[in-house]
């Protein structure tokens, strides 16, 4: 059954307090905020590995159309703390960064002080048509409501330089969600080609095979009734709460560090279907 979707001021409030949480925390661990705020170290590992497989690709690509990235301008939307700035930082493009959190762009901008990083709503912002040669969303637009994404689309569309690349990597499944607003991949070109870009790559990214089957599993004796072979009530001892919490995150960790070589094979073999789709838009250079 579907649940109800957080409004676009609730996925504000979200990722901010998610940063903030996650600096309190410990203020080395710049994943949780970006990737899942309540996953061990190692599950958000393994999806940050993943992702970096897909985004691997898309480098390549952007190489092999330009040579190199040195002296591209580049606006990354919803940067977080970084890990997409500071690839493409690192290949000597020049990185322009933004995100609601401003406790994370405050941390940027002293690790990267040769870029610039903005703390501001992507649908808020204003730059002059045609100022980057890539406009890269990782993970963002899905994490933003339907007539949100159109806004922050139709903008991105005219920042990119004539051309250059839009790059999206966003999630095609998830749909009942409350904090994902995911699309099916053909959609998702759709919305991009209607403001004037052209799909020019597209492939799969992040299978994450056993987290798919340990939820099918869980959703399956949830229907049947089945919890965990305890009949204890969720509001019983603390403790045992807690036990409880310390196992599950023990077990989601082990099935996270077995699945890198999986994820890895998945990404040269058809072995399973994906999650998320990244697909290189062009900016053609006449109409």
């Amino acid at each position: 059954m579907s649940r109800t979707k957080m409004s676009a001021d609730e996925m504000t409030r979200y990722y901010t307090r998610a940063h903030q949480e996650a600096l309190r925390r410990d203020r080395q661990d710049a994943l949780s905020a970006v990737i899942a705020p309540d996953a061990s170290l190692w599950v958000n590992r393994f999806t940050d590995f993943a992702h970096r497989l897909g985004m691997r690709k898309v480098f390549a690509v952007l190489e092999s159309e330009w040579g190199s990235l040195a002296k591209r301008s580049v606006l990354d939307l919803g940067c977080g703390r970084g890990r997409w700035s500071k690839e493409y930082a690192a290949r000597g493009a020049v990185v322009t960064g933004v995100d609601i959190s401003q406790e994370a762009i405050n941390i940027l901008a002293g690790e990267m002080p040769q870029h610039r990083f903005i703390a501001q709503d992507v649908t808020a912002l204003s730059f002059p048509d045609g100022n980057f040669d890539v406009v890269n969303s990782v993970t963002v637009l899905q994490h933003m409501p339907e007539w949100k994404q159109r806004i922050a689309l139709s903008l991105a569309a005219r920042w990119v330089k004539c051309g250059g690349y839009l790059v999206l990597f966003e999630n095609i499944l998830g749909f009942d969600a409350p904090h994902v607003f995911p699309h099916r991949t053909d959609e998702w070109i759709a919305m991009v080609e209607g403001n004037g870009l052209k799909c020019a790559y597209s492939w799969g990214s992040n299978f994450e095979v056993l987290f798919r089957m340990e939820g099918s599993v869980s959703r399956l004796l949830r229907r049947n009734g089945v919890r965990g072979g305890s009949a204890v009530p969720a509001t019983s001892h603390p403790e045992k709460s807690s036990l409880k919490r310390h196992i599950k995150a023990a077990a989601r960790s082990m099935l996270a560090v077995t699945s890198f070589a999986l994820e890895w094979v998945c990404q040269r073999l058809p072995l399973a279907t994906p999650t998320h789709s990244v697909v290189i838009f062009s900016k053609q250079t006449s109409p």
